[in-house]
Order: C-alpha cells, then structure tokens, then sequence
C-alpha cells in the first residue's frame, strides 16, 4: 500500500504509484490510499488538517484488509502521508488492535514530514513497531526545509542527521543526500535513486527481515546508512 504525500493530487498520486510499482517489480496486489491533498504547493496548512481528517478512513481500511483477508501489509508512505501512517499506527495502538498491526510486515517512509518529538511519542505508542522499518532522508530536501521554516524552524524526521534522535527504536536510516541532483526540490529522491529503489524492492519482495544489497552505502559510526556518490566503488 502506498501513502502519498503533501501537494499531490490523486491523478498525481496514482500515477507515481505506477511507477513506484513498475521501479519495484511489484507482482503481488497493490493498493493507493489517497487523501485529500490541495494539491498546490500554498495548501500545506490544508493537506496538514486533511492528514487528520484521514485518520479513520486509513484505519478502517487496514481494519478491513485485517478481518478479510490473510494478507500481509507492506506501507510506503511518502512525505505527509508518513506522518498520516504514524498517527494511524498510533490510532491503532491504543485501541486495542494489535491484530490489524501485526499485519504490517514492512514500513518504509520515504522523506517523512514528521516532527521527531511527534514521531517519537507516535512510535512509542506502536511499539512493537513493524519490522522491518526503514526511514529514507535527504538532508538538502528543500522542501521539508520549508516545511521546516513554517513550523518554526523545527527539524523534521525526513531531514534526520544523527541516528540518536530515534535510536530507542528499531528503526534503520538510509541517507541519500550523496545522490540529490537538485530536481523536484531533492524531496523525490528515495523514488528515483537506484540505491534506494534497491532497498525498498527487497522490502516489498520478501517478509523477512530486510537484507537489501548495501554494497551502495557506507556504514557511518552514527549508525545511519549513507549512499556512496554515483560512481564511487565498493
């Protein structure tokens, strides 16, 4: 299941699911949930209230896919729609149903739009969080920048430099600042870096504990994963 993010329309969502679904090999069902986005970049105060008018309908889908099926779920969310999943992770947490979480074999949020106080006390309330978990983040990401300077200059999870601010969970960070070339504000690069396309094919491909390639990254003394620069070698 993919969850887009801020300033996408629906056609605009089903469309980078198209792709996200081609780049991955994605054979088994897939579903789009798409919020209601503005879908213009001077929307973000709208697309925030929508995220939380999203809550439920989110919520009650994966309640559904839960009771109906014997399907596992794997998320991508991308952006706001990370912090929408988070919520919802949280929502059904502390209702009761543990059963609709562990359907959740896999969560990879793609530059998330998430304050990591918000984010901490989300993933504590989850806890046990899905496994595997991966966060992908773009330090120079002009527009989690933005989003950043709207809300006072706070950082955002999707921005994260040191691996401390989220290592009480079992989470692993991939950066792939290395590989930003400036297009579409550096906000798209976890959906068109091979590197890290790499990583979320064997997240979507297999249940097991995520064992993606990292011969494409170096492993930093602060625990996050970081891309080597096109055409660096092993």
């Amino acid at each position: 299941m993919f969850i887009h993010g801020y300033n996408t329309t629906p056609s605009e969502a089903l469309h980078r699911f198209a792709q996200v679904s081609h780049d991955l090999q994605i054979s088994i069902p897939k579903l789009l949930f798409a919020w209601p986005s503005a879908g213009i970049a001077t929307g973000y105060v709208y697309d925030r209230d929508s995220v939380l008018f999203s809550r439920d309908a989110l919520a009650d889908l994966l309640t559904a896919l839960s009771r109906e099926t014997n399907k596992e779920v794997r998320l991508i969310a991308h952006s706001m729609g990370a912090h929408l999943t988070m919520e919802v992770l949280r929502q059904l947490a502390i209702s009761g149903r543990r059963d609709v979480l562990n359907k959740i074999s896999s969560l990879a949020l793609l530059a998330p739009d998430s304050d990591p106080d918000i984010f901490r006390a989300q993933a504590q309330a989850t806890m046990p969080l899905p496994d595997p978990f991966v966060i992908m983040t773009t330090q120079n990401d002009r527009a989690l920048n933005a989003s950043a300077f709207i809300n006072i200059g706070r950082q955002k999870v999707g921005d994260l430099s040191r691996a401390e601010d989220i290592e009480a969970f079992d989470i692993t960070i991939f950066d792939f600042t290395a590989l930003a070339d400036g297009s579409n504000r550096d906000h798209l690069v976890p959906f068109t870096s091979p590197a890290a396309i790499s990583v979320l094919r064997n997240l979507v491909q297999s249940g097991e504990r995520g064992r993606p390639d990292l011969s494409q990254f170096t492993l930093g003394v602060d625990g996050i994963f970081r891309a080597k620069p096109s055409g660096a070698r092993g």
